[in-house]
């Protein structure tokens, strides 16, 4: 990996962690709904943090290394 790979996956990583402190701290806002946990919304949030981390991952590799 390259430095701006590594810099990518360390801010994936950061975000991920974000998005879940954010949910814990929000609590009955975020991930409760009544009754039921609206997990499937903060699933599919994690997803796309490491969906959108993983391409600039690949968009940052070095393109002598293919």
């Amino acid at each position: 990996m390259n430095r701006k790979q590594i810099i990518c996956m360390w801010l994936g990583i950061a975000a991920f962690v974000l998005v879940g402190l954010y949910a814990v701290m929000s609590g009955d806002k975020y991930l409760w709904n009544g009754d039921y946990l609206e997990l499937p919304n903060f699933i599919i949030l994690w997803i796309c943090v490491i969906v959108v981390t993983t391409g600039l991952i690949y968009t940052f590799r070095d393109k002598k290394n293919k």
